[in-house]
Order: structure tokens, then C-alpha cells, then sequence
């Protein structure tokens, strides 16, 4: 198991206002995003860089081939007739 990050960044106009920054701050907050940086960039515009976590389940090589001979040589299949044509 291991944790990877996504991150993105957002520009937004000074003159547009905190209300603004504040809407689109919180809906991607409902989306597991998290604000993690703000500068001012040129004359008016604000840059936030916002980061989302997620956990990545690493495959297991052991269980993956025991999962596998288990299905090949599993009950799971009707059993045969014996070779008799009906």
C-alpha cells in the first residue's frame, strides 16, 4: 500500500473577489481536494495549488498466483457426464 498525491493548480483574478476564491476553494474541498499554497503571480491574479490524496493498494504476487490456481482447479464447474451421448 502506498499513498500518491494529485496536485492542481487554480488562477483567479483579484478584482473577482474573495467570494469567488472562497466558492470554488470550498466545492473542490468537497471533493477531497485541500488548499496547500497561495501566492499573488503578476499584477491581480492570485495562484492556489491544491493537493488530493489517494491510497493505491499495491498487488500481492503471492495471493495473486494462489487466486489464480484456485479458480483453475476450483469445484466451481458442473461435473462431467462420463462421457455419455444422450
Amino acid at each position: 500500500m502506498s499513498e500518491v498525491y494529485e496536485h492542481q493548480y487554480l488562477v483567479f483574478s483579484v478584482s473577482d473577489g474573495p467570494k469567488v476564491i472562497n466558492e470554488s476553494l470550498n466545492t473542490y474541498g468537497q471533493e477531497g481536494w485541500r488548499l496547500t499554497t497561495m501566492i499573488t503571480v503578476g499584477d491581480g491574479h492570485l495562484v492556489a495549488w491544491i493537493v488530493k490524496g489517494a491510497v493505491v493498494e499495491a498487488p500481492n504476487p503471492k495471493n495473486t498466483k494462489e487466486s489464480k490456481i484456485s479458480e483453475l482447479w476450483g469445484g466451481s464447474e458442473e461435473p462431467s457426464k462420463g462421457g455419455k451421448k444422450e
